[in-house]
């Protein structure tokens, strides 16, 4: 069901939803099943499971220096 047609369906009712993360590249889909788990109590109308752009991170050198990492999710 769309959006709209819950809010439609409302009749003044107050609803949320939630926004989750997907897992990062090559690790596994239980980790979103874990977080909406125990969402489920609230019920809520939707969950929306977003999309972020590149994070980077920095990993330490045997040299004592950083190297960037880009991790595209």
């Amino acid at each position: 069901m769309k959006v709209t047609k819950h809010i439609e369906n409302a009749n003044g009712k107050t609803l949320f939803s939630f926004e989750i993360l997907p897992p990062l590249k090559g690790q596994n889909i239980q980790s979103i099943f874990d977080s909406i788990d125990p969402l489920m109590e609230f019920k809520p109308p939707f969950i929306d499971v977003t999309y972020h752009r590149e994070e980077y991170q920095f990993k330490e050198l045997p040299s004592g220096l950083l190297e960037k990492k880009i991790v595209k999710k």
